[in-house]
């Protein structure tokens, strides 16, 4: 079994940078996403499903989980991913983490934390999930291995009908 090895500075430092790029991000789409998605809804003229409360809620979040936290992880990864070369898959979580910790914070502080909402517990795991997921993807596409084509040497085949 081998010894855990812990990450240097550079590489602490460069998931914080990650992890600041992944909150601004979700923080500059939060809000982008969730206008466009009452627009689509006006749009429609299917407004009156915000009627249904717990399911409305559970649709915003999973949307919010593709539109917004997702990228945010993506791209928190992809800068730790293309910073730090070393012991990836134990620091990759940490800027989505990160991100989803800022970004909730402010929202407490801005009064937009309301824990009796019926979404409350959709947005806190798919917020999470969604930026944990995403900076892994994030940071193995920037050290994917490259695939070399592999070829192979077709031998000659000689058919004889003199028989």
């Amino acid at each position: 079994m081998s010894k855990l090895e812990l990450p240097d500075k550079w590489s602490l430092v460069h998931t914080a940078i990650g992890g600041g790029i992944c909150f601004i991000v979700m923080f500059v789409i939060s809000d982008l996403a969730q206008g466009v998605m009452e627009r689509i809804l006006i749009y429609f003229g299917v407004i009156g499903v915000i009627v249904f409360q717990e399911q409305f809620a559970l649709a915003r979040s999973i949307v919010l989980f593709g539109a917004v936290y997702l990228p945010g992880g993506f791209f928190g990864g992809l800068y730790t991913g293309y910073k730090v070369e070393e012991g990836l898959r134990t620091i990759l979580a940490a800027p989505g983490v990160i991100g989803f910790a800022i970004l909730t914070i402010l929202t407490y502080f801005l009064g937009q934390f309301d824990p009796s909402s019926p979404d409350f517990t959709y947005r806190l795991l798919f917020a999470l999930l969604g930026n944990i997921i995403g900076s892994y993807l994030g940071g193995y596409a920037m050290n994917w291995p490259a695939e070399e084509e592999a070829t192979e040497e077709v031998g000659k085949l000689t058919l004889d009908l003199k028989k």
